[in-house]
C-alpha cells in the first residue's frame, strides 16, 4: 500500500508539481516522503528532457544554424537576459513544469550542467517550502478543532 501510494505521488508530481504535494500528505504520507518523492520525480524529469534534448537541439542548429536565433528585442529575449536561469528555476516548478522549463532552458542555450543543476535545485526549494506550508497548515487546522 505503501509503495503505491509513493507511485501514485511519483506520477502526480511528474505532471504537475505543486499539486502533487498536498495530494500526498491527504493520501496519509508524512510529509518528508511526499516532498522527496515530488522532488524527485521533478529532477527525473528534468533529467530525461535534458539528455533527450540536447543532441536533438545540436542537430537542429548544425542543420539550420543561425537562423533560428530570434529577434533580440523580443519579449522572452529580454525576459531571459533579465533573469536568467535563476528566473526560469524559481517559476519553473509552479508554472510551466519540469519538462518544459528544461526544453525552454535548452532552447535559450543553457548549458546542460548548469539547467540540471538550476532546475534541480529551484524544486527543492520549492518542495520544502510546500511541504512545510502543506503540513504546517494541516497542523494549524488540527489545532483549532
Amino acid at each position: 500500500m505503501f509503495l503505491s501510494k509513493v507511485a501514485s505521488i511519483f506520477a502526480w508530481a511528474f505532471l504537475s508539481f505543486w499539486t502533487a504535494i498536498p495530494g500526498g500528505i491527504a493520501l496519509g504520507l508524512t510529509p518528508l516522503v511526499v516532498g522527496v518523492t515530488a522532488w524527485f520525480s521533478y529532477s527525473v524529469g528534468v533529467v530525461v528532457v535534458v539528455l533527450l534534448g540536447e543532441p536533438i537541439r545540436a542537430w537542429v542548429m548544425r542543420r539550420f544554424g543561425n537562423s533560428l536565433m530570434g529577434n533580440p528585442n523580443s519579449p522572452i529575449q529580454r525576459a531571459w537576459d533579465r533573469f536568467g536561469l535563476l528566473g526560469l528555476s524559481i517559476l519553473a516548478p509552479l508554472t510551466t513544469g519540469a519538462q518544459i522549463g528544461a526544453a525552454v532552458g535548452l532552447t535559450l542555450g543553457v548549458p546542460r550542467h548548469r539547467l540540471l543543476i538550476g532546475m534541480i535545485l529551484g524544486a527543492a526549494v520549492w518542495a520544502a517550502l510546500i511541504t512545510a506550508a502543506v503540513a504546517l497548515g494541516l497542523m494549524g487546522a488540527q489545532a483549532i478543532r
